[in-house]
């Protein structure tokens, strides 16, 4: 049997602030290598995912806040570094089930509560589109490595990253991994089926319980299909109606300048290449429901949403 979720993520939580780092010219300079040794060892070598707290702490020490836009600016700057060191470490091509041309790692800020309206980590071989961050049990395609940088969250309840043990679970059940997934009709992304979603969800997620208010998290996953984790989020909400919210999200994943790569993925896994509608569904509507209302039911025993992180 495999190690409960909640038992692997509690080994993958990863204090930055107890790295040394130093500050000049307004940025972290440098990662230390042991940060990037142990991202290494629970990601490459372990179960596939880490997540990386305590840039308050971090920001703290230099004599900042995390709560000025500058210093998390800062901060979430210093969490990509650390990716890219991670990613300049391992080799992906001992990750992925079919050849890929991965070259460069890409980033994108998007706005983790309302709706982006022109979203594109590849703009080389991906259309532009409308996007909402919080969906169902998912993978990013064709990417072997990801991370996203959530927080400082402002006036936002719920919008919790979960994290699924899909390898365990197609394992466990005899599910080829090309048998677990499914195109989403608005995304270049690819959904666990929902044939498969209830036992998922049940038997091998967990909620990342971080501190989003006061804090900055990074959660870096093996994201491929075929032998990694897949993520989805609660549904972010307003703590308080009458007053605005900010949910802040940077995603960043390994990436490849040759679309060829991107079909080549698609067609691995049994699935069509995708003809991507860029608009969003409306709301409550059945496409809506399926692939935009999170997964707050199935994890409510687990979701901290009642601490407001």
């Amino acid at each position: 049997m495999s190690t409960p979720m909640t038992d692997v993520l509690k080994q993958a939580m990863v204090d930055v602030s107890a790295y040394p780092a130093e500050f000049a010219g307004g940025r972290f300079t440098g990662v230390p290598d042991a940060l990037v040794a142990r991202l290494v060892e629970l990601v490459a070598d372990g179960a596939g995912v880490a997540v990386c707290h305590g840039a308050s702490a971090l920001l703290a020490g230099h004599g900042m806040d995390i709560h000025d836009e500058a210093h998390a600016a800062a901060a979430r700057d210093y969490f990509e570094a650390v990716f890219r060191a991670f990613a300049a470490t391992v080799d992906p091509a001992k990750f992925s089930p079919l050849p890929m041309g991965y070259d460069q790692v890409a980033s994108m800020d998007v706005d983790g509560f309302n709706k982006n309206t022109s979203f594109t980590p590849n703009s080389d071989h991906t259309e532009s589109r409308e996007f909402l961050t919080t969906k169902c049990v998912h993978f990013d395609s064709a990417t072997t490595f990801i991370g996203n940088v959530y927080g400082p969250n402002t006036n936002i309840d719920g919008g919790l990253p979960i994290v699924c043990d899909t390898t365990a679970y197609c394992r466990e059940n005899g599910v080829d991994p090309a048998d677990l997934i499914e195109l989403m009709p608005h995304s270049y992304n690819v959904a666990v089926k929902q044939e498969h979603t209830e036992a998922v969800l049940a038997r091998h997620a967990v909620a990342v319980d971080a501190d989003l208010l006061d804090d900055m998290v990074m959660v870096v996953l093996n994201n491929e299909v075929d032998g990694g984790l897949a993520h989805a989020g609660s549904t972010p909400r307003l703590a308080d109606p009458a007053r605005p919210g900010k949910r802040p999200l940077r995603h960043i994943e390994l990436q490849f300048t040759d679309g060829e790569n991107l079909d080549n993925w698609y067609r691995h896994y049994r699935l069509d290449i995708p003809e991507v509608k860029v608009k969003v569904p409306d709301l409550d509507t059945p496409d809506h429901d399926r692939y935009h209302r999170g997964v707050d039911t199935a994890l409510a025993a687990q979701s901290p949403a009642a601490s407001g992180k």
